[in-house]
């Protein structure tokens, strides 16, 4: 990957998000860091009802200050980590969300590195719907960085099948890129939802993975667990990894998962960043 895209709100979570798309950039071999910022009229509200509620926008007020708030951001990044990388600033007037693929086109994007916002039960469903709905639509992969995440050396990858449709589903050439690019060890996990599952039915999809990935050497384990999310935190800490990748299909039960509570508890409440690269031709 060359180009890594990180969107800012020049908050504290996603000031935190940028240095992990740095230290991940040293060791990727990444050229450019873009930090994002979109912005868009604020929704003005009055006490009266019977006065009409009218808001004056001044968009090149807010241009401004979007593009002070990324210069001073990349100063002070550019204090902290030494090196060739290249910081290019983007401001747009727009929601993120529902601009990220053209963004990612115009900036050349190869990767999206986010935050995601940890606290009250409204405080997660705001932020935390705006997160994954980057990490569902994205044309690239997307890395969500929780809040207490600090970025550190990549040398295990944990990958979480459902084991459908492996061969026509698995981002294949996506992820042999993160594993030549890291040298990352990959661990393919499957999770069943309870004990009628048997252990050994993943057989025929465990030589499809050997398939896939010839050279890579990957290593494969099963756990049964109810909670999808319960279930990769507790194998992720147990097994030092150092990043979880799913995929989002659009007709799966990891898909069911992701739109509901236990994906944004597992982002919310793991200290492992998650990364959503998606099945083949899902845009």
């Amino acid at each position: 990957m060359k180009t890594i895209l990180v969107p800012t709100d020049f908050s504290e979570t996603s000031i935190n998000a940028t240095r992990y798309a740095f230290g991940l950039a040293q060791q990727v071999g990444a050229t450019k860091i873009v930090l994002c910022n979109t912005f868009m009229a604020p929704i003005s509200t009055t006490v009266d009802p019977a006065i009409p509620n009218v808001g004056i926008f001044d968009y090149e007020m807010m241009e401004a200050a979007s593009i002070e708030g990324l210069e001073s951001m990349k100063e002070q990044l550019s204090k902290d980590f030494s090196g060739d990388l290249e910081i290019s600033l983007f401001s747009k007037y727009g929601f993120f969300a529902d601009d990220i693929n053209s963004i990612c086109k115009e900036t050349i994007a190869d990767l999206i590195v986010m935050g995601i916002t940890g606290g009250s039960a409204l405080t997660e469903t705001i932020f935390g719907s705006n997160t994954t709905k980057v990490a569902k639509k994205a044309m690239v992969p997307v890395i969500i960085v929780p809040p207490n995440s600090h970025y550190h050396k990549i040398d295990k990858l944990l990958l979480v099948s459902d084991f459908e449709d492996v061969e026509n589903a698995t981002p294949t050439r996506e992820i042999k890129r993160i594993l030549d690019e890291t040298k990352a060890q990959l661990t393919i996990l499957h999770i069943a939802a309870n004990s009628h599952h048997s252990l050994y039915e993943g057989a025929f999809e465990c030589f499809t993975f050997k398939e896939l990935f010839t050279g890579y050497n990957p290593q494969f384990s099963f756990v049964v667990n109810p909670n999808f999310a319960e279930a990769i935190n507790h194998f992720s800490i147990e097994n030092g990894a150092d990043l979880t990748i799913i995929i989002p299909k659009k007709h799966s039960l990891l898909e069911s998962i992701f739109t509901k509570s236990h994906t944004k508890e597992l982002a919310f409440h793991s200290d492992i960043p998650l990364m959503a690269i998606h099945e083949p031709n899902h845009i």
